[in-house]
Order: structure tokens, then C-alpha cells, then sequence
């Protein structure tokens, strides 16, 4: 039961980078691409042990903020402003412990996960929802 938000996380991680890349446009095959790379990218340098910040994962997360700041810019789409404001509120989280010292690492890893996971393909899945919508008015 504890960990049940974490198998979900995983399905949802799965799931609607395969749903963008398979119905999304230009932006959302990006997006979800970015996405993964990162994704995956934290499972490889995650320590495991909490001794404070994760500078690994910092870096992971903060490539990635760079990469959905670009993508924003480029192409100009409102969910691509909510996954970049995710993202930086993510890479954020990661300075807490050094202003409180004392910080609970369930705290932390919830933070991170709630803003850099579930916050990420809530955006993802309404960008790619809101592009197969615009496509369905075309064609009517």
C-alpha cells in the first residue's frame, strides 16, 4: 500500500510519453522524448542513500528544465509554459535541505516526485490531449 502512488507514478511515466509519441505533434513527441531521457537518466545516476541534495539527479532535473524552457520557447503552447513551471518548481525542491537542515526525506522525494513526475505527465497528457482536439476541429 505505501508504495502504491510509486507503481502508479511508473504506469503513468509509461503510459503517456507512449500516448504523446504516438498521438501528439511536433511538441508533444518532443516533450515526451525529454521526458524519458530524463526519466531514465535519474534512474541511472540515483544514489539511493539521502545525505542531503542529490546532485546527480540535480543535474538530470535542471538539463531538463533547460530542455522544456526551449521547447516552451519554440513551441509556444500553453502546456509547454505548465511542464517548464513543473519542472523548475522540481529542480527547486532539490535546495530545501539546505535551508532546513532537518528536512524529512519522504518530504523531499514526495516534492520532487509530485512536481517532477506527476505534475510532468498531467502536462504531458493534456498537451497531447489538446493537440488530437485542435486536429478533430480541422477536420470538422
Amino acid at each position: 500500500m505505501y508504495y502504491s502512488w510509486a507503481y502508479l507514478g511508473l504506469a503513468l511515466s509509461i503510459l503517456v510519453p507512449l500516448y504523446a509519441l504516438v498521438r501528439g505533434g511536433p511538441a508533444e513527441r518532443s516533450g515526451a522524448v525529454m521526458f524519458l531521457i530524463g526519466w531514465l537518466a535519474t534512474a541511472l545516476v540515483q544514489k539511493r542513500t539521502f545525505d542531503g541534495i542529490e546532485w546527480g539527479i540535480t543535474m538530470v532535473d535542471t538539463a531538463t528544465l533547460i530542455g522544456f524552457v526551449i521547447l516552451c520557447l519554440w513551441a509556444r503552447k500553453v502546456w509547454t509554459v505548465l511542464i517548464a513551471a513543473c519542472q523548475l518548481n522540481a529542480v527547486l525542491s532539490h535546495f530545501v535541505p539546505l535551508l532546513a537542515p532537518q528536512f524529512n526525506y519522504v518530504t523531499y522525494i514526495t516534492v520532487i516526485g509530485f512536481w517532477g513526475g506527476y505534475g510532468l505527465v498531467t502536462c504531458l497528457a493534456i498537451g497531447t490531449y489538446s493537440h488530437q482536439r485542435d486536429l478533430a476541429g480541422r477536420l470538422s
